[in-house]
Formats: structure tokens, sequence, C-alpha cells
């Protein structure tokens, strides 16, 4: 249950930042960051750790060697050498060396003096220091005054040696491989009152032990700097994630949502900006004032916009209405004079481009002085009225238009041009049932005079040439009715 719980805790933090890539993304940053912090640190510390050390042992050493020389009688060590007799300055030398190599853990502390770079017997021994437990151990008291070295010193060794028999005091260093390991030597000549060279002093350090203390300061470095790293990482990622990703994590919120509210909306009340409610006193704290403050004042366009719409769909309604009204005939609503010439016009422009195909009915409606003086008015608006109810039934799919108080105009196009004098025989058919029913009222006993023309390139130039065709149609027509009632 406990373990359910933990997991629970740890959970919800890992998803929270697996939500959120510039929560992750900083993290990263931050762990990158300290992870190159300590490898530069670690790299830092070693050089600056190697070249302490290396001096340190520089320092100790040529120390060593310095008091040991000044404490050497080279005169007396000299007799030594060459009569192979350990005097009492000898002694007191070897047990000072001694004294030295055990307090000062050197590995080797020895004086030797180069005969010739080339073996065997290139290499004399003086002294060599030595300790009870090294002595014992086998490695200590291996050398003893007058001992030459056989091939012991290769030439290359050997020459660094002999380069030393010098009138330079001052110590110096260099790497010996030896069959006792890898050394480090610090070397200085001997001199005798005459100020001449003797021998050389030296002192050796196992490589080995450097390396062994390089590697301690390297773990111990490496530790550390990852602690470091660590600890800095969480660090500068709480500090990130409080101060920067969560704050622009709540404004990317709350434009989202306004977002989200606002889309397609036309409802001002639920276009509101939800405060992030951020105190950082920063860039972000501005930025989220700043963002509230813009969708402030996008609500406020918004409602101009509205506002503005509506006038423009008012205005819209108004101009139609308008047109409508420029346009059609108030008493049948049909197209009236001015939709005719509107339309023609583009009629003419299809004759233009060869691709117009159309019929012109031009009807005349009788009678219609009589009916205005007989009857009145209203009835001959109704008669008027009836007339276009029966030419909308059969041409409702086309353009009427009246031109005229008792004048219309019908235009067929396209295939319907096929059927125009069929259609027009419908509506003689049907004005004729009209005319023979004595029952019907006067304004409902249709009758009108008729004329058609089918629009041809070859006889016509433009619409107006078809409409006189006919209009001429029409009349005659009209006049065939007149003979008839004669």
């Amino acid at each position: 249950m406990k373990r359910a719980l933990v997991y629970k805790k740890i959970r919800k933090p890992i998803k929270k930042i697996q939500r959120n890539p510039l929560t992750r993304a900083m993290i990263m940053v931050c762990v990158l960051f300290s992870i190159l912090s300590a490898i530069i640190m670690g790299a830092i510390g070693f050089f600056v750790y190697e070249h302490d050390m290396l001096h340190r042992y520089h320092a100790y050493t040529a120390d060593v060697l310095n008091y040991v020389a000044r404490s050497i009688d080279g005169d007396d060590l000299q007799q030594c050498m060459q009569t192979g007799v350990k005097s009492e300055k000898y002694n007191a030398l070897q047990t000072l060396t001694n004294d030295l190599k055990e307090t000062h853990k050197l590995e080797f502390l020895y004086i030797i003096q180069p005969i010739s770079e080339n073996p065997p017997d290139n290499m004399m021994d003086v002294l060599a220091a030595y300790t009870q437990a090294g002595k014992e151990a086998g490695t200590d008291g291996l050398t003893d005054l007058g001992n030459y070295t056989a091939d012991f010193y290769p030439p290359e060794v050997a020459r660094q040696y002999m380069a030393r028999m010098d009138y330079d005091p001052t110590v110096t260093f260099f790497q010996n491989d030896t069959e006792f390991g890898n050394i480090y030597t610090a070397i200085r000549p001997i001199f005798n009152s005459s100020g001449e060279p003797i021998a050389v002093l030296c002192a050796d350090v196992l490589i080995d032990e450097i390396d062994a203390g390089r590697i301690r300061f390297i773990a111990l470095s490496s530790i550390m700097a990852m602690l470091t790293g660590i600890i800095l990482s969480i660090g500068m990622s709480y500090w990130l994630i409080k101060r920067v990703a969560e704050p622009i994590q709540r404004i990317s919120s709350s434009a989202s949502a306004f977002a989200k509210k606002s889309h397609g909306r036309r409802d001002l009340e639920v276009m509101s900006f939800n405060d992030p409610n951020i105190h950082t006193h920063d860039e972000i704290e501005d930025l989220a004032k700043a963002l509230a403050s813009m969708c402030d004042d996008m609500k406020a366009y918004a409602k101009e916009l509205i506002t503005a719409d509506r006038r423009v769909g008012t205005l819209e309604a108004k101009v139609i209405r308008m047109d409508y009204l420029a346009y059609t005939d108030a008493l049948t609503g049909a197209g009236n004079k001015a939709a005719y010439e509107k339309y023609t016009a583009s009629l003419n422009g299809d004759i233009q481009a060869g691709k117009a195909k159309f019929a012109m009915i031009m009807v005349d409606l009788n009678y219609l002085k009589r009916i205005n003086d007989t009857y009145g008015h209203d009835q001959g608006n109704q008669y008027i009225k009836n007339l276009y109810t029966l030419l909308w039934h059969y041409f409702n799919a086309d353009m009427i238009f009246r031109i005229g108080g008792d004048e219309f105009v019908v235009l067929v196009q396209g295939n319907r041009t096929d059927r125009v004098f069929e259609l027009v025989k419908s509506v003689k058919r049907d004005m004729a049932l009209t005319m023979s029913n004595p029952d019907t009222g006067s304004a409902y006993r249709i009758s009108a005079a008729i004329g058609i023309a089918v629009y041809s390139p070859v006889r016509h130039a433009n619409v107006n040439d078809v409409f006189k065709e006919a209009d001429r149609n029409m009349y005659m027509d009209k006049n065939a009715m007149h003979a008839l009632r004669d």
C-alpha cells in the first residue's frame, strides 16, 4: 500500500513534465548544463591539481636534495669515492639520508657517479639511503660505495645523469623507466671545494604513486562534480519551472481557453480572459498583463465588429429591398422596365460572345381601358394580375417583365426556346377558355395579343431587333383578332 502511494506521488510530477514540453526542455537543458559544468570543473580541477601536485613534488624533492647537498663535505666524499673507505662524515650522511627517505616517503635517495654513457660499468654507486623495512623486504641496501652498475643503466638514461655533471646547482627533473618501475627523478650535482662536480645527488618517486594520486583526485573530484551538478540541476530546474515554465503554461492555458470560448461566438459575455494570476515581477508578468490587455482590446474590437456587422446587415437588407423595388413591378411582382433593360444588356453581351439562344414573347392585354372605364381601376388592376398569373403558370422558369401598363415581355432561354410556340399555344387556349365562360367576371376573362420572335444571328444584331420582330408579330396577332371580331 505504501509502495503504491509513493509510486503515485512520483508518477504525478512525471506525467506533468511529460505533458509540458517547455518544462521537459528546461530540465534537459539544466541537466546538460550541469553535466557540462561538472566535466569542465573536473577537467579544470584535474589540471590545477596535477600542476600543483608536480609543483609540490618539485618543491619538496628540491628542498631535500638541497638540504642534503648542504650537509655533504665534497672533498671528504670524493676521498671516500677514490679509496672505497667510508669516513665518519660518510656514515653521518648515510644516517641523514636514511631519515629523509623515511620521513619524506621517497622511493630512492642516492648519490651516483656517472662514468660514461655506455654500459657496462658506466655508473658507480656512492651512497643509497635505506629504511629498515626496505632492507628486510630486499628493496633497499642493494648498492654500496664503489660498486659499479654493470649494464643497469642503458645509454639513454646514463646520458641524462652525465648531463648533470655540470656546474649548475639547480635541481632538475626527468622520467626514468627502470626495472623498479616508471620513476620520476630529481637530480643535482655535488661539488668539491674547488667547485668541480664529483657526483650527482638524486631522489626518485614512483610515477605509479603520482598516478594513484591523480586517480584518487579524479575519483573524488568526479564525485564532487556530479553531486554539485545534481544539486545545481535540481536547483536550476526548480527555479526555471517555478519562475518560467509554470507561468508560461498558465498563460498558454488562459490564452487557449479564451480562443476556444471566443471562436465562432457572437456572445460577448463568454469572451472573457481568465487571469493566470502571475506575480513573478519580471517580463513574464508583463507578458501576462499585456495578453490580458490584448484580450480586452479584442473583446472591445469584436463588439465594434458585431455592431458594425449588424449595421451592415441592416443596410444590406435595405439595399436588397431597394434593389427589389427598383427592378420589380409593384402590382404583379414581375420585372419592370428597368429590370428588362438591365437583363437585355446582359443578353446583348451573350449575342456578342456568340452564345445567345433565346426567344421573346410580346403580350399586349386587350380591353384594359374598357374595364377601367366601366368597372374601375381596381378591376383593371386585377385584370392585369390575372394575366401575369396565367403567364407565370407556364413561364415561371423564365423571365417575365411588365414594360408598360398593358404590355408584358417574356424571355425564354436555353433549351426551353424549342418549346416556346407550344407554350404560347397553351396560354392562348387557357385565355380562350376564360373568354368562353359566361359566368366569369370581366376581370377574369383574359384576352391578349401575343407575338413571338426567336433569336437568329442571321436576322438579329441585338436584342432590340428581336423585340421589334416580336412587337410586329404581336400587332399582326392583334389585327387578326380584330378582323375575327368584325
